[in-house]
């Protein structure tokens, strides 16, 4: 472990920490990179998996279902962690994903390519538990006044480790294959829970709201009742969606460019797609690191919130003009560097206010189950507007719902 003061100084050009302070940022921060890093060595792979198996026009299907499977998934999972004290919750959810990865590389072995659909929405699973549960445990660990300071730079972790990934798998994936690099993913969240281990152990405040609440959230009804009475839920929840929906179109339009230029080939597919993380997660990384704690003091959260609608906008009109791959990848990388940095950081100092009973409530519907419904929306007009039944639209042609989007989330923001 480093002395104290000499983290302090190491970590003075990136952040502001005070006495007490350096040690749990900087295992926050490495928690963040560890999980990212796993995640994005895993979700290339669950996409080129599923284009090379089943199409990339099908992802919108897929989508669409994992929008109601998830929630019933979510609830058995909610059930199951109850089980395991609140404090665990966290280690033990992904001790569980790490053998569910093993099992995937079995099948996947095995020659079971079926598997692909199943494996595609163990992906979308993975990156809703990994950030939620980040942000739960910070939420748990530190208030309103240490989160100005600390989220920019431990969210940092993410964009990092999301560059790390991203690279290993671009690099290694000609060498040891697709299918294998899910050993280095579960590798790498193996060392992410013993990290996450430690944390808990030092922090007594660690498991306060329980990774069980934010998993299984609020019913029906009683959502419906918080989103009424609270004007500020209502917000939050808006803009949640159209980051989903904004998002869910450019990875429909990254994945269908990617299939017309690359075709069948999974490994090209899979290294292709690294390397969009790879940019993507670096300029996240500098954004979070420089920017988004500055944009927040001296523009203020209503300039942050309309960044990423302005930048949907901007590279729709580029994608409709340019028909070249680097067009959607250029889209990817500006929405999710945006959407995971200065946007999400946003949405989590805008719970802070919240009454803590309203906060562990409504956190997690809006948080996951708006999300998770945003995109199954976004899925169902993706097939509407891309199917030969529908408008027939091809990739480029997305960009026309992306531009009247951006025009609803910017009034409603």
């Amino acid at each position: 472990m480093l002395p104290r003061n000499l983290v302090l100084r190491l970590l003075a050009p990136l952040v502001h920490l005070r006495k007490g302070e350096s040690t749990t940022a900087a295992l926050m921060f490495a928690y963040s990179f560890l999980a990212m890093t796993a995640y994005n060595i895993v979700k290339p792979i669950t996409r080129s998996k599923f284009i090379a198996d089943v199409g990339a026009d099908n992802l919108p299907w897929v989508q669409l279902g994992a929008g109601l499977l998830i929630g019933v998934i979510m609830h058995a999972y909610a059930r199951a962690i109850a089980l395991v004290p609140r404090r665990w919750a966290i280690p033990a959810t992904q001790g569980g994903l790490i053998v569910l990865l093993i099992v995937f590389w079995a099948l996947f072995s095995a020659g079971y390519d079926a598997a692909s659909v199943v494996f595609y929405v163990l992906g979308l699973i993975l990156g809703i538990l990994l950030i939620s549960q980040f942000w739960t445990l910070a939420n748990d660990i530190y208030d309103a006044r240490h989160a100005k300071r600390l989220f920019g730079f431990i969210g940092g972790g993410a964009s990092l480790g999301g560059a790390t990934g991203a690279a290993i798998t671009a690099v290694v994936v000609s060498r040891v294959g697709t299918v294998n690099l899910l050993l280095v993913g579960a590798g790498v969240m193996l060392a992410c829970l013993a990290l996450v281990v430690c944390i808990v152990r030092r922090e007594d405040r660690a498991g306060q709201s329980g990774a069980a609440v934010e998993a299984e959230g609020v019913g029906g009804a009683e959502a419906i009742q918080l989103l009424r009475e609270s004007r500020h839920l209502q917000l939050i929840a808006v803009i949640i969606g159209c980051a989903a929906m904004g998002g869910a179109i450019i990875e429909q339009q990254l994945n269908m460019a990617a299939e017309s230029s690359l075709g069948q080939d999974v490994d090209g597919i899979t290294r292709f797609l690294a390397q969009v993380t790879v940019y993507l997660s670096l300029i996240g990384f500098l954004i979070q690191m420089t920017l988004t704690s500055r944009i927040h003091r001296l523009l203020g959260i209503g300039f942050a919130l309309l960044i990423l609608p302005v930048g949907l906008g901007t590279t729709a009109v580029v994608m409709l003009f340019n028909a070249g791959l680097w067009a959607p990848a250029s889209a990817r990388v500006l929405d999710t560097s945006l959407r995971y940095t200065v946007d999400k950081t946003t949405r989590e100092i805008l719970f802070l206010p919240l009454p803590t009973p309203i906060k562990y409530r409504g956190k997690p519907f809006v948080d996951v189950t708006m999300d998770r419904f945003a995109k199954a929306l976004g899925a169902l007009l993706v097939l509407v507007l891309i199917k030969p039944w529908g408008f027939g639209f091809s990739w480029q042609q997305l960009s026309y719902a992306s531009l009247g989007l951006m025009f609803i989330w910017i009034v409603m923001a």
